[in-house]
């Protein structure tokens, strides 16, 4: 798209962004009296045109007369000439409706029709091609992409400006490149903006925008069409709907009004919006689920419960819960076969002599199945340790960008064979989005052009953990689409080795072993029970524990590894350093990248455990209520370094070495009873349940159960207060988090009271 343009399209949308909020009251009662509700209760939408469950759009029967459009004209369009052998297509109905009933210029028409123009649609295996090139005569590429068996989609902002409404110059159009004869068809014509759509098999849902009203929420509808028999319909006029996405019979978007995410269901004509959740883009959705980048708004909260993250939503029961909740998400979030990828900013690199200058974007995907996380892009050595991001997923390809060079807003395009290994390079320098779909990738975004083709593979059965099941718990059972065979990949689970002797169980290259779980209380000290003052409130630990002095090292952990009851951290670097957790030097630093449940096997290891929040601040605060370890001071630049009492990023002017310190390196971190770096270093893992606020009487029961886990202390990238606590996904990994352990005190008979 031309720059005026694009210039011209954003000063709209602040317009549109400044009349909404000065209406948004009226519009939210619009919106909620014609088509939906903000409770949390599925309604009819009732200003559909046509009944779903009685129409053509849910009948995909084999029995529909197929069509053709291979229609010929000297102009490069169709007329009314048609040619009925062809069995894709038939006769070209005249499809046209009004969109604005009454108005007999908002005709638009619904089709597919022929132009003269040449394009590709069918690239070799593990090739890209041109769709369009730049000097065709139709017009430019402009926005998003999308393929079925038939076409690849995509807008056409037209070179003939005059075909637009007197005043506008921005009315791009809906074209196909047909995959049989490799021509341009036009699919959706109209004076107006049709620049949003999606599609799926014969289903093509796209938006009709008026960039000439006055009141853009009332002016964009919502439409849906059917490609085999040329059937067009209104399914709402709700307001701005932006981009949506189809996994039939799901179509989903963002309401322009509120940001949440709307759920329509074709099938049973209803549909639902997500009213605690707020996303930032564009959902993405596979049939089952729904993924987004956002904020959850708590029942009864005037404001965010949670900071920015990634939350998924169950298409069925509309349940909400933390994707991934840390300390930063790229963009939106992609799913595919219980498999959900997260672009995170948690691994953002510092150089060590220029601490503003960034790179380290990774992926990580989450197993909906075990809940647990992997990383799937690979390692980069170096100064710069580039940035992957934007990622897709089809199984078993996984496509990203990879931003391997200093110039990071763009990157080359691979595809991963997760199964193999094997890395496919696609296309180079590009910024948009891929986006696998039918073993082919185009482009979602600014610029779609390119269309590259992956080798075909089968589909992963349904019951694919069924064909493998060995009857092991050690082992993962997955069935390889590659080659056709199972594969028994050793897991690194708690099992039950039927030995009541051996407290710590855990698998080991496919087998479970026993540890016994004994350990000294070196460098632990005792927290007596009783009562103690936590943010005004009284509470109560009944029994006495011990905890560790200090956060659990590199060289401690590396012992667990070496005994193979742990797994190696996630990533071996900290905030700055990349060979952190491999070099000695950096064995008496607090050890990273080790999840909960990872840092809770190392706990059992030992006989020991990880600590609750509220046993994490009985140790803290030693019965006395205090803002920080050393009392009331506040960290204050005026003051440093005389006041650089913790190693904390927030209150100072900086950090030493921008990263992490030897454990005890400051001595005023340190408690009554000689606990150190409660307040500096990195926050650390407990065993509780998130809660917006405290319960009186713990254990706190939160809204997301054991799927969102307190943190506890300040950090290198946190402030020192004693009363921080932090939300986190158990099984999210980061530089950001450590531990340490608590271990119960053995009560003789002498020792119980009467």
């Amino acid at each position: 798209m031309p720059i005026h343009l694009r210039l011209f399209l954003a000063i709209l949308g602040l317009l549109f962004l400044f009349s909404c909020s000065s209406s948004k009251s009226q519009n939210d009662s619009d919106n909620d009296s014609d088509s939906h509700t903000d409770s949390d209760d599925l309604t009819i939408i009732e200003d559909a045109d046509f009944d779903l469950q009685d129409s053509d759009f849910i009948d995909d029967s084999d029995e529909k007369a197929d069509k053709d459009t291979d229609h010929d004209s000297d102009s490069g369009k169709n007329d009314s000439d048609t040619d009925t052998n062809d069995e894709d297509y038939g006769p070209l109905p005249d499809n046209c409706i009004e969109v604005y009933p009454g108005q007999a210029n908002s005709r638009l028409c619904f089709g597919p029709v022929k132009t003269n123009v040449k394009c590709k649609a069918n690239p070799a295996e593990n090739e890209y091609v041109t769709v369009l090139e730049s000097n065709n005569s139709l017009g430019d590429t402009d926005e998003s992409m999308d393929i079925n068996d038939d076409f690849v989609f995509f807008v056409l902002h037209p070179n003939d400006s005059p075909q637009c409404f007197d005043g506008d110059t921005y009315c791009p159009n809906i074209y196909g490149c047909n995959r049989k004869d490799e021509y341009v068809y036009e699919i959706v014509v109209s004076k107006f903006v049709n620049h949003f759509f999606a599609v799926d098999g014969n289903k093509i849902v796209f938006n009709v925008w008026d960039g000439l009203q006055s009141d853009w929420t009332k002016s964009d509808k919502l439409l849906i069409a059917d490609l085999k028999n040329n059937e067009i319909a209104e399914l709402t006029n709700w307001g701005s709907h932006g981009r949506m996405k189809l996994a039939y019979p799901y179509v989903v978007f963002i309401d322009g009004i509120s940001d949440n995410p709307l759920i329509l269901n074709l099938e049973t004509n209803t549909t639902k919006k997500i009213s605690n959740l707020k996303c930032g883009d564009v959902p993405n959705i596979d049939g089952k689920h729904l993924v987004c980048q956002g904020r959850y708004i708590g029942e009864g909260l005037s404001k965010d419960e949670l900071d920015e993250t990634a939350w998924i939503v169950d298409l069925e029961t509309f349940k909400v819960s933390p994707l991934s909740v840390f300390m930063h998400v790229g963009e939106t979030p992609t799913i595919s076969i219980d498999y959900a990828m997260v672009e995170s900013g948690r691994d953002l690199v510092y150089y060590a002599n220029y601490p503003g200058k960034l790179s380290g974007m990774e992926i990580y995907n989450f197993n909906l199945k075990n809940k647990r996380e992997e990383k799937w892009t690979p390692e980069i050595k170096g100064i710069f340790e580039g940035n992957f991001t934007r990622p897709s997923f089809e199984y078993p390809y996984f496509v990203y960008l990879a931003n391997e060079t200093e110039q990071t807003s763009t990157g080359v395009c691979y595809a991963l064979n997760i199964e193999t290994g094997e890395r496919i390079e696609l296309w180079e320098r590009t910024s948009d989005r891929p986006v696998i779909k039918d073993r082919y990738i185009f482009e979602d975004g600014y610029f779609p052009d390119k269309l590259a083709k992956l080798p075909d593979l089968p589909k992963l059965p349904e019951n694919a953990d069924e064909i493998c099941e060995d009857n092991n718990p050690c082992t993962d059972n997955r069935y390889f689409v590659t080659d056709g065979e199972c594969h028994f990949i050793p897991n690194h689970e708690r099992c039950d080795d039927d030995d009541d002797t051996t407290l710590f169980d855990v698998c080991i290259e496919g087998v479970c072993k026993g540890f016994a779980g004994t350990s000294t209380d070196e460098e632990m000290v005792l927290i007596e029970a009783g009562t103690f003052i936590y943010d005004g409130k009284e509470y109560e630990i009944e029994k006495p524990f011990k905890m560790d002095v200090f956060e659990v090292t590199n060289g401690k952990y590396a012992q667990c590894v070496a005994a193979k009851a742990c797994v190696e951290p996630l990533r071996k670097r900290s905030l700055t350093v990349l060979d952190y957790y491999d070099n000695p030097f950096y064995d008496n630093f607090p050890v990273l990248y080790i999840n909960q449940f990872e840092a809770q096997n190392y706990c059992n290891w030992l006989g020991k455990r990880l600590p609750t929040e509220f046993e994490w601040m009985k140790a803290t605060w030693d019965g006395e209520e205090k803002t920080y370890l050393w009392g009331e001071e506040k960290p204050d630049s005026s003051t440093y370094p005389d006041s650089y009492y913790a190693n904390v990023g927030f209150g100072y002017p900086g950090m030493v070495g921008w990263d992490l310190v030897e454990v005890g390196t400051f001595p005023k971190d340190k408690t009554v009873s000689g606990i150190m770096d409660m307040s500096g270093n990195v926050t650390e893992w407990t065993t509780s349940e998130w809660t917006k606020n405290l319960c009186d009487n713990p254990p706190c029961h939160g809204k997301f159960g054991g799927d969102l886990l307190v943190s506890k202390g300040g950090g290198d990238w946190s402030g020192a207060e004693l009363v921080m606590r932090y939300p986190w996904t158990p099984w999210t990994h980061s530089f950001r988090i450590g531990f340490r352990c608590v271990k119960d005190i053995e009560e003789t008979e002498d020792e119980i009271k009467p």
